[in-house]
């Protein structure tokens, strides 16, 4: 995706994992992790100071450039901040798109909205597609993984407090079934909906925005 640096500048943003960065558009005072929850004593000062540095435009970021573009890549989040030690986990996911909402247990629902601490869910591998092709399910999960440490910004625009990374499943089971799935013509039209109601941005100018950059 296109995304703006705190200098002005559009670059194309690619991210690496199933999981967000977090910090990159609050680093400095605003920033929402305190800057020794980042690995990199680089990240933490950008964190810190909301300065970037040379090829480093924003915490656990590194800029890179072909022959086509200049782009973004940004780390998993176990490269990027520092995590708790891995340990067993039972409760319920919420597999959504743009959402993985993990409620541990004695949770009896999962909703982003209801959630006292919201919990994004990231795998270290795809379990059976299910980030790809299957929203809107609920699952009852147990696992082995390791939570980030600190507080803060994670996830899907950064609106879950921490991230749980899912190393080994120990067992899965469907409580709800996901809905069916849209067709590529009723997403289509979704997406000219949304750009309608100027809530999205429209493919044209994305590529205006591209060959600008370009």
């Amino acid at each position: 995706m296109l995304h703006r640096l705190l200098n002005g500048s559009m670059y194309v943003v690619l991210t690496i994992g199933f999981g967000a960065w977090p910090g990159c558009v609050q680093a400095g005072p605003d920033d929402k992790l305190p800057s020794n929850a980042y690995l990199d004593p680089i990240d933490q000062k950008i964190s810190q100071s909301g300065i970037e540095q040379p090829g480093r435009p924003f915490p656990c970021a590194r800029e890179k450039s072909d022959s086509e573009r200049t782009y973004i890549e940004t780390l998993p989040i176990d490269k990027c901040v520092k995590m708790l030690p891995a340990q067993r986990y039972h409760g319920l996911w919420r597999n959504d798109f743009e959402a993985s909402q993990f409620c541990p247990a004695p949770a009896g629902e999962c909703t982003f909205q209801r959630a006292k601490e919201r919990v994004w869910l990231t795998f270290a591998r795809d379990p059976l597609g299910f980030h790809r092709d299957r929203f809107g399910g609920l699952y009852e999960i147990e696992f082995f993984g390791r939570r980030t440490k600190y507080k803060g910004a994670y996830g899907h625009l950064g609106a879950s407090d921490y991230e749980v990374i899912v190393d080994r499943i120990v067992s899965m089971r469907e409580i709800e079934a996901p809905p069916p799935q849209p067709t590529s013509v009723e997403q289509d039209r979704w997406w000219q909906a949304c750009v309608a109601r100027g809530n999205c941005v429209s493919l044209d100018d994305l590529k205006k925005m591209h060959r600008q950059k370009q």
